[in-house]
């Protein structure tokens, strides 16, 4: 449980983190260029594009129930002490 927590905390600090966040938006916004200025028989390209937008996605999703599971697993354990 105390591993939950510690994971949701990095995690929250993570999502909050100015620098790693510029790098989530500018990746997108690049992802998104690529696939905007890809020609019609680049399809393989377009392919790639999407599943690096999904990772991209699934990777801060993932944070983010991290950070549910710590705060669960804080109240929980708040709940056990009492």
């Amino acid at each position: 449980m105390k591993q939950k927590i510690d994971l949701g905390n990095r995690a929250e600090q993570l999502l909050g983190d100015d620098t790693l966040m510029a790098a989530f938006n500018e990746l997108e916004m690049q992802y998104t260029s690529n696939w905007k200025t890809s020609k019609v028989d680049e399809s393989a390209k377009r392919e790639q594009v999407y599943i690096s937008l999904r990772v991209l996605d699934d990777l801060k999703t993932k944070l983010r129930v991290f950070v549910d599971d710590g705060k669960i697993a804080k109240k929980q354990l708040q709940k056990m002490n009492t």
